[in-house]
């Protein structure tokens, strides 16, 4: 038997539980991850140990053991099946198949953002998947792409979800522990989640949701400095479409994403099935084939809908009992946004502080099945010149592009009255053109009236920024200011762009 004080460091030929372990995969917030083999049936398997302190929480065994043995059923070709699962020494762990590959995260810091072909289509797997997880009576917790394996060949890769039951058997039904530990990952983590709400199957619709955004555009939904702020941004902050960030994005998809993020449970899509078939009918411009409905039981299962009938072919799954209602944590009182978001904010600041994460992923756990390494970032190509014909076709589907988008969600009133949200809209639109019109290669001639008109489409982006900073500063007079300096430079960039020959940019399509 391999002492609890070795859980962390067993090598080659150590045995744990019956296997006997080759090597270390990697290690998250709740564990460590080995690979190792099951004696007999020589079997590789993924052997997960569970830190004992993660395991602290007073319900953990109980649910640990009715939950894995229910996790072990689940049988779906996007879901990492679990073999076993027990404690050897004070030392829960689990056995899971081996998955051969890489994972989600290292794909995206690899490629940075997917196609949207790529990214829809791996959504969908990972939406049937976590279907069946809520099935069977689990929710997740922790959708992110670390607990997202991939076997296969590049770009027609088969996404498995891992790591479901872990997280949620080290909460009660609130986002936190009995002992003050956050469980998820702040990146993807649902408003009721940090509020402390009822948590049921649709938590994992909005990280599927943000996951979504994340491969969509490269760039997770709230990149704020400290966690205190992008987990108050969860809470408040409204989801910004992805084709702001990313043309090849279809505006389709934003209404998908946007749903998905939605910060009341009930607005979202009744399942992560559902928001995977939405995305795909989005993109390939059809309807969605499948009316929508939960498919979530026991404690997935929400609170105000009845537990669906299965439909034909479908079998029953098994039903963990609901908590008594005296044991689920009340939602916290509204006191008025501003004092709320406050008190939010520093009981987050405290619980952070307080030792409740460990600094990157909150008490989540990354999930490899390979040693972890730094990815490098592709190095970009070198843009090919283009004629004067090209880059005035080019520059203008740029401008008309932005145009359409600042029109979609132009404000009147938002232009003289702080507003965070319409801010980062503008950011968006700005830090997109700019990012295009970089990447365009302007023939010799035009290079110098070329490179001013895009200086200022620099600044155009800078004055926007200072917009958002004087917005969330509540500070009205460098609002105003920033958007009346953006307005008053419009006819220097419309006479540089008429000078390249712009039709769009310069105002003169007519």
């Amino acid at each position: 038997m391999v002492e609890p004080s070795r859980w962390t460091d067993l090598s080659e030929g150590d045995e744990f539980a019956g296997y006997r372990v080759e090597r270390r995969l990697g290690r998250g917030g709740m564990g460590i991850l080995y690979l190792a083999v099951e004696p007999g049936l020589e079997r590789r398997v993924a052997l997960k140990l569970i830190a004992p302190e993660a395991a602290s929480d007073e319900v953990f065994a109980k649910r640990f053991a009715e939950e894995s043995r229910i996790a072990a059923s689940i049988e779906h070709p996007n879901v990492v099946p679990i073999y076993a699962a027990g404690e050897e020494g004070g030392v829960p762990w689990i056995a899971m198949r081996y998955v051969a590959g890489s994972d989600l995260q290292r794909r995206i810091a690899r490629e940075g953002r997917l196609e949207p072909g790529d990214a829809v289509r791996l959504i969908a797997q990972l939406g049937n998947g976590l279907d069946a997880i809520h099935s069977a009576g689990l929710v997740h917790r922790d959708v992110k792409p670390a607990n997202v394996l991939l076997g296969g060949d590049p770009g027609t890769e088969h996404a498995y979800i891992t790591d479901f039951g872990v997280a949620r058997n080290l909460a009660t039904q609130s986002g936190l522990t009995q002992t003050g530990r956050f469980v998820g990952t702040l990146d993807y983590v649902a408003p009721e989640q940090i509020s402390g709400g009822p948590i049921d199957a649709r938590v994992d619709v909005y990280a599927l949701g943000c996951l979504l955004f994340q491969l969509l555009t490269g760039e997770v939904p709230f990149p704020r400095e400290g966690e205190a702020a992008r987990l108050y941004a969860h809470l408040h902050d409204p989801p910004l479409a992805p084709s702001l960030y990313a043309t090849a994005v279809p505006m389709a998809l934003d209404d998908v994403v946007v749903r998905a993020m939605s910060k009341a449970p009930e607005d979202r899509h009744p399942s992560a099935g559902d928001l995977g078939r939405a995305a795909e009918a989005a993109l390939s411009g059809t309807a969605v084939p499948v009316p929508e409905r939960t498919v979530a039981t026991g404690a997935a299962a929400t609170r105000e809908t009845p537990r669906p009938e299965p439909r034909p072919g479908e079998v029953e799954t098994a039903r963990l009992p609901d908590e008594p209602a005296a044991e689920r944590p009340r939602r916290p009182l509204l006191l008025g946004a501003g004092l709320t978001g406050l008190v939010l904010v520093a009981a987050i600041t405290a619980l952070l502080l307080g030792g409740g994460g460990d600094g990157n992923s909150a008490g989540g756990e990354t999930n490899v099945t390979t040693t972890t390494r730094e990815a490098k970032p592709k190095p970009k190509p070198e843009p090919q010149t283009l004629t004067k014909a090209e880059l005035i076709r080019k520059g203008d589907e740029i401008c008309e592009e932005s145009r359409e988008k600042f029109l979609r969600y132009r404000d009147p009133e938002a232009e003289v009255v702080p507003d965070v949200a319409y801010s980062r809209v503008l950011v968006g639109i700005s830090s997109n053109a700019v990012e295009r019109f970089e990447a365009l290669a302007p023939p010799p001639a035009l290079a110098p009236v070329f490179t001013r008109y895009v200086a200022s489409q620099r600044e155009v982006r800078e004055w926007d920024r200072d917009a958002l900073v004087a917005a969330e500063a509540e500070d009205p007079t460098a609002y105003v200011e920033a958007r009346e300096t953006r307005n008053d430079t419009e006819s220097d960039r419309r006479g540089m762009a008429e000078e390249i020959g712009f039709h769009v940019c310069s105002g003169s399509e007519a």
